[in-house]
């Protein structure tokens, strides 16, 4: 199962239940970000793989991602992955580093391609991306079957594993060792409900949860547990957001979109919970566009207002 592309379509048929002053808004201030090189901005004002991922989605989300805005990034997204550009990324080995960047630029390039409305890359130059890509995430590859988060830990992570999971589904490759992940998937679940994100975590929390339920949609592991979806409506506080941690001083929008999209699959929203979440989450919104991500913060950024379409999205 192609999971990202499941996510932009759910987002996209949920905001399309919402007014076109309110999709103009957010699309706009998206589209502010993106710099001269034809990335998009982070939070520092800067270009950046990992935000420009989650601008294409959004943009390609509300239905505006153009040929020209796409053509843009498309020019430097393929710059920094043909040369592997450190330097420019500030990160070792690029933009196939680990495996959140990998995902954020094959998703990119992805989405672009659909934009414009042709292949950027010849069959040849998209296998050699592709075994330059894998190389590197293989390379993260651990004995318990996950996916580490950096070179030095020796432990698979739940995220990070998800998201490798989703890389192969986007980019049409078969999952490797496909049993030792699942095993690595259920050594995670705690016997009270939710997922621990690697073996060394003491409690679950709410985007560990909603990650080990989407693994298991990807593996075609459909049997979770009512008490993984009993853990998630716990994480609910009295902001009527969710809770990343059951120790989390506060709410935020990650935590409160992916605990949302978690339940929606599961049929268990309601309209106490809705309509808590959609005060939580506009709350937040800016008057001319954008998402903070949690009660107190100042800066809007593309990954939140990301989440915060996504809630509207299942609100609407």
């Amino acid at each position: 199962m192609d999971f990202l592309t499941l996510l932009r379509d759910d987002i996209r048929e949920g905001l399309a239940k919402t007014s076109a002053a309110f999709r103009t808004r957010h699309s706009q201030w998206i589209l502010s970000q993106q710099k001269a090189e034809g990335g998009f901005a982070n939070r520092r004002g800067k270009v950046d793989l990992y935000y420009t991922g989650f601008a294409l989605r959004t943009l390609s989300a509300l239905n505006v991602l153009t040929p020209d805005v796409a053509r843009n990034a498309s020019a430097w997204l393929l710059a920094i992955g043909r040369d592997g550009d450190s330097v420019r990324l500030r990160q070792p080995h690029g933009a196939f580093c680990d495996t959140v960047q990998a995902a954020s630029w094959w998703d990119s390039v992805i989405l672009c391609e659909e934009a414009i409305g042709t292949t950027m890359l010849d069959n040849a130059e998209r296998q050699r991306l592709q075994a330059l890509t894998l190389e590197r995430v293989y390379s993260m590859r651990r004995e318990d079957g996950g996916y580490a988060k950096t070179n030095v830990e020796t432990h698979g992570s739940l995220y990070h594993t998800f998201l490798a999971a989703s890389l192969h589904a986007r980019t049409g490759i078969t999952i490797p060792h496909e049993n030792k992940m699942r095993a690595f998937l259920h050594a995670l679940a705690r016997p009270e409900g939710g997922f621990i994100e690697n073996k060394y975590s003491k409690r679950p929390g709410t985007n560990g949860t909603s990650a080990g339920v989407f693994l298991s949609l990807i593996l075609g592991d459909l049997d979770v547990s009512e008490k993984h979806f009993k853990f998630m409506e716990s994480m609910r506080n009295e902001e009527g957001g969710f809770e990343a941690a059951p120790s989390a001083p506060l709410a935020d929008l990650l935590s409160t979109y992916t605990a949302l999209l978690t339940l929606k699959m599961a049929g268990r929203l309601n309209s106490d919970l809705l309509d808590a979440a959609a005060h939580y989450a506009r709350s937040l919104e800016m008057a001319d566009g954008g998402y903070t991500g949690f009660a107190l913060e100042s800066v809007v950024d593309c990954e939140y207002t990301f989440y915060g379409l996504g809630v509207e999205s299942i609100v609407a």
